[in-house]
Parts: C-alpha cells; structure tokens; sequence
C-alpha cells in the first residue's frame, strides 16, 4: 500500500519533492530489509543510497554493505514503472545480489528480474518486464544492440535480403519488431562497482557478432602462417616496437614472406598473406598464456587484463584469435561476423537516470563528470580504519621478491595470521604457488573465474592459518569474515606482488584487510624487473639496482615515483577511452536511428 501511494505521489507532478519522496521511500527500504533479512541500515549504508539516488557516484570503503545500499535507490527509480537496471560486473555478483534481495523488493510490492547466461529471448524478455532487473553491465548493451537490429527491420536483423513487403506484413500480424524487443527502454541504470563497469570495460566497445562454431575457411593458411613465423629472426624479419602489441616486418621481412607464390594467391585468403604472418608472430611472441590468455576445454579464454578474470564469450577480432589457436594447436574456428557495435560510454549515456557506486572512484572524479555528468562524493568510514600499510619490499629480481614473499607468508602462518596474496597473472599466481608448495604450506589457489566456488573461497580466506594466491580482484564483491583468534593476532595480511598499472586496483586489493574496524596489515612487493618498471620506466630499475648494488638493502622509498607512473598511465587510457567515444559519436551509420522510442537519441 505504501508503495501504490508512493507511486501516485511520484506521478503528481504538482506534489512531488524529491526530498520528501526519497524520505518516504528510505522509510520503506529500512522498513522492508529489517523484517525479511533482520538487517538495520548503518548510516553510511543509507547515505550511499541516497547520493545515488540523486544520480551520482558514491565511493564507499569495502566491506561497508554497498549491497544494501543498491534497494534505496532502485526502489525510487522503479515507482515510475518503467524499469531499473542494476549492473554488476559479472553473472555471478548478478545472481547472488538478486537472491539475496529479491525478498525486500518483493516486501515493497516491486517485481525483480535476473539476466542469466543461457537465459533465452522470452526469458530475458520477461525479466526486464521487471521493476528491476539485475545482470552484468554488458548484457545490458548487448540486448540494446539485438533490439537496434531488430528495430532497423529483417534485412539488419538477418544479414540479407527480404522480401519485398515483409516488413508491412509482420507489423499486421502483431509480430513487427516492437514485439521482439527485449527492452523496454533505457529509463533508470545502477551500477555496481561502477569504476570496474564504466572505465576499466570501457577500454573495448560492445560489438554484437554471429555466432560461428564452423571450422575457418582459411585455416590452413593460419598454419602455414605460424609455421612460417617460426623461422623468422628478430630483428632480421620483424620488429618489436616499444609500444605495448607493436609488431611489424622488416623489407627483409616482406621478401621473405612473399618468397612462396602459392600462399599469396591462395584462394582462402581473407586478408593480404603477410598480415597473417603478422598475426602468428604477435600470437607466438606478444601473447602469452596464462597471462593473456589461458587454454581450457580446448579453447581459447581470454583474460581481463585489469582484473585476471577470464571470460567466455570473449573474442579477440581480425584473425587474431585464430592465430592463437594455430599457436596452441587448437580446432581453429572461423572469425565472427560483427553485426553491431557500440561504446559503453556511448551506451550508459543513453539511461535517462544514471549513478553507481564503488569502493575505488578517487582517482576518476574528471572523467565520471566529463563522460557521464556523474559527481563522486565520498561516503565517510563507518568506523576508523586500523590498517597498517607496512614499508614496500623492494627486491632486484622477481626470484628474489618470490623468495621474500614465501618467507613473510610462512611466518605468518606459523604466528596464525591470515594471508592473501594478490598476483597480477595467473602465470605469477602459479609462480607464488609453487614455492608455497615447496615449503609444505598449505594454500588455496583461485582460477580466476569468480563463481560460487571462488567465492567461498575467498570468504574464508580470514580463517587461522589460511594463505590464499589469487589474482589481483579475485572475489571482488565478496566479504571476507575475519576469525576472532586471526583479529587478536592482527588480522588479515595482504601482499600486493607488484604493483597494477592503475593504481586504483592496488587500492582494491589493498582494502579487502582491515574492513570495518577490523585489525590488519598491506605490504607491497617491488622488483626491478617489474612489468610497470620495465615496461613504464626503465631508469627506475638502473636505480634500484645501483642502490641495492651499493649493499644499502631494500630500504628505498620508491611509492611517489611508482605512483606517478601510475597516473600517467592512467592519463594515457582516459585519453584513449576519451578519443573512441568521440569516433564512435562520429559515425553516424553505427547504429539504425529508427527505433519506435526517443531512447535512440539521448544524450548528455
């Protein structure tokens, strides 16, 4: 009844205070979540609620109960029934949030939805007929672009002629397009982890493909590619430049290449011949498995290169993948065909009502507000931390910070601390492991696809003794319960291996010791050889080992210069996320502007 009166009062627009409908409709959240799951609101938890609500980011610490916070907000956004949108970063946080509150939306007289993975058209259909419907931020983008081509009529929707009239007659039928849509419109979205959905995704747009489990027509010529790269010398044939993925042949290189007539004529080419050498070689020598890829089921998964998360339904395009796949020895499938694309950015500036919230959004206020009109407010700690960040270990060599890691992990373990070792690949999380396993220490290693499983894991990880080696955000989302005899001895201790490239996920990692008032300790390993100092800055490296060198030992502070090289990666991404919204807004044949609703055009 509340909520019917809710609803009326949003509708009157004469009466309607923002103020005093989000007053009302917070008494009802605190209400309906005390008496389904017997949880009291704390104030923070009710203060990020209400920020977005008013359409903003909130950055609230780990462990805070962002979860809980999500209802305040949907609840408003969903009075107007036209349905809210609650974007996580995978299935799995979609899921276990949906069963988890589905009670309390349905206390409030509120329908809920879930996309699943193997969900069907009526059955995702149906879920966005929902008040609100949970799922991960890129299912969202994915049912807009099948409702775009589904909108633009059989001839974008199938790839090829129809006939004449078709359109006319199923729209008499009552089976024209509208009625294949799965959504109803882009009205209100919510996003969890926003920084994770909305920036660090945003680095790849969505692109919609055709499905193609066939074998590739020009598989052959990917063989006798990789064959051919094989005996090609560095230097000699090729060159790798210092741009990350940089790769391309030298004049020798090109004689080389176009010495046999036969494979540059060959009748299956789909791209000139020294492309696909090209792409053997970037496949052999650029890519490596278990840190960019891993190779399950006899197939190729991609791996987040942010987060170590692997995925299924990711690709890499342009004949890349299939070069993988010649380099494992794998089936070779063909290429898929794109059929529609579209930015995030492009995408979640469609949402008439947009906010999110995160435990990492400092670092990102600029381009929240310049890409999205987002405003980041931060929510204050609950209860004062009682983290110990503990000096950086600096080491020369990745053997030698291995050996330094093992070392404190074990002695952590003898003293009855819990211990979490974030790695920044699964190669080094392997790494780590086998020389836990060389020591006999007992350790849980995490594959990196965040599951039921995953999960438990990780919430578990605060138990006495325990090591847990996993991937940077391995678990992200999920609350680690710190034992009482682990708090007594100083909690939970987390290692960073080396440092990310955004600094943002060291933090991440970082947080998940010491959550609400708990006890607990962060230390970060640096080497000279790595990946950021390597690759990023080089004189970084002559530095630590001329210091070392000298016998001075690993007492060199090097967090503000590491931390410098962070932001000007981090500069150098938002530029290049900034410059494929602006190619994306410029194509203007993208996407068909004939939808049946204003959504198409929205824009901030």
């Amino acid at each position: 009844q509340h909520t019917d009166r809710l609803r009326k009062f949003s509708r009157d627009s004469s009466r309607a205070d923002s103020g005093h409908l989000l007053s009302l409709a917070g008494a009802a959240a605190i209400e309906a979540i005390r008496r389904t799951l017997g949880v009291d609101l704390f104030d923070v938890q009710l203060h990020a609620g209400i920020v977005v609500s008013c359409d903003a980011v909130a950055e609230m610490q780990t462990g805070e109960g962002k979860t809980f916070s999500v209802v305040l907000p949907a609840y408003v956004k969903a009075l107007p029934a036209r349905g809210v949108h609650v974007a996580t970063p995978n299935h799995y946080l979609a899921g276990r949030d949906h069963e988890k509150l589905a009670p309390v939306f349905r206390a409030l007289g509120m329908t809920t939805g879930l996309l699943r993975e193997d969900s069907s058209p009526d059955q995702s259909r149906a879920a966005y007929q929902a008040d609100v419907t949970y799922g991960p931020g890129h299912a969202f983008g994915f049912d807009y672009l099948r409702d775009q081509l589904s909108l633009a009529g059989p001839v974008a929707a199938n790839g090829r002629a129809a006939a004449l009239g078709a359109d006319i007659l199923q729209r008499l039928s009552g089976k024209g397009p509208e009625s294949r849509r799965l959504q109803r419109g882009l009205y209100a979205a919510i996003v969890d982890e926003i920084d994770h959905v909305l920036i660090d995704d945003a680095v790849s747009p969505l692109l919609l493909s055709g499905q193609s489990d066939e074998d590739a027509e020009d598989a052959e010529l990917h063989l006798a590619a990789r064959d051919l790269a094989r005996d090609l010398d560095a230097a000699v044939h090729y060159d790798i430049g210092a741009r990350v993925g940089s790769l391309c042949l030298t004049r020798d290189g090109f004689d080389r290449v176009y010495q046999e007539d036969a494979w540059a004529m060959h009748p299956r080419l789909l791209r000139p011949w020294h492309e696909y050498v090209i792409l053997a070689l970037r496949a052999s020598l650029l890519l490596r498995r278990d840190v960019h890829y891993v190779v399950r089921e006899h197939k190729v998964r991609i791996i987040d290169s942010s987060t170590g998360r692997i995925f299924d339904d990711r690709s890499w395009s342009d004949g890349l993948h299939q070069a993988v796949q010649a380099v494992e020895g794998l089936r070779i499938t063909g290429e898929r065909s794109p059929l529609a694309r579209i930015t995030r950015q492009r995408f979640y500036r469609y949402y008439r009502s947009l906010g999110g919230m995160t435990g990492t959004a400092t670092g990102c206020e600029h381009e929240f507000s310049s890409v999205y009109g987002l405003p980041v407010v931060v929510i204050p700690l609950r209860i004062p931390s009682k983290r110990r960040r503990l000096p950086d270990h600096v080491s020369l060599s990745r053997d030698e910070k291995l050996s330094a890691i093992v070392k404190e992990t074990e002695s952590l373990h003898l003293q009855g601390r819990a211990v979490l070792i974030g790695t920044l690949s699964i190669a080094e999380s392997h790494a780590v492991a086998d020389q836990l396993k060389d020591l006999g220490l007992p350790f849980q290693l995490l594959n990196g696809v965040q599951d039921a499983d995953e999960a438990s894991i990780i919430a578990g990880s605060g138990s006495p003794g325990a090591i847990t080696v996993a991937t940077n955000l391995a678990g992200r989302g999920t609350d680690i319960a710190l034992d009482p005899l682990v708090a007594q001895r100083g909690g939970l201790h987390v290692i960073v291996t080396q440092k990310h490239s955004l600094a943002r996920v060291d933090r991440q990692l970082i947080g998940r010791s010491a959550r609400c008032g708990d006890p607990g300790s962060a230390r970060v390993y640096v080497s000279a050889d790595d990946a950021l100092v390597a690759e990023h800055a080089p004189w970084l490296g002559r530095a630590i080992r001329r210091h070392i060198g000298r016998g001075n030992g690993g007492d060199i502070d090097l967090d503000q210069r590491l931390r410098r090289i962070q932001n000007a990666l981090e500069r150098r991404q938002a530029a290049g996320r900034w410059m494929m919204l602006q190619n994306d807004h410029e194509n203007e044949k993208l996407l068909s502007k004939k939808t049946s609703t204003p959504q198409g055009c929205w824009q901030l």
